[in-house]
């Protein structure tokens, strides 16, 4: 079975949300390649040491999951203006020729209700139920 890996905004996000999102996108992924699909466990729980920098040590830990992934699936790149990570995680993903499955800027309501009045991320209103799909294959 393929693996996939889930790349969505966590800053700020309760982990019930962060899980909402998560199960959307593996979902929908399953839907767009008309198969079943191993998530990744990707949402790190453990602590960085105090000595360390939080974000690049949470960056790190995420890179080393990615290294076993089939699939990706992450929000179109204009969503990543306060996710440094996330933008890293994907551009890694695609130098490293990992199948890419982006969730394009109209349909971030969809899968990240809870965001829909954060500046940082520019939501737009979702305009359709069920969103279109980019694929890179």
């Amino acid at each position: 079975m393929k693996k996939i890996f889930i790349s969505c905004p966590m800053k700020g996000r309760t982990e019930e949300d962060i899980r909402k999102t998560r199960d959307k996108m593996h979902k929908y992924a399953e839907l767009v390649l008309d198969e079943e699909l191993e998530v990744i466990p990707s949402f790190i729980t453990d602590t960085p040491p105090s000595d360390k920098n939080k974000g690049v040590w949470y960056l790190g830990e995420s890179i080393k999951l990615l290294s076993d992934a089939d699939v990706f699936v992450g929000l179109d790149r204009p969503y990543w203006v306060d996710a440094k990570g996330c933008d890293i995680e994907e551009m890694t993903a695609y130098r490293y020729g990992i199948k890419k499955i982006s969730i394009s800027r109209d349909d971030f309501e969809y899968f990240c209700p809870d965001l829909k009045n954060e500046p940082r991320y520019g939501v737009p209103t979702c305009a359709e139920p069920l969103p279109k799909v980019e694929v890179e294959l």
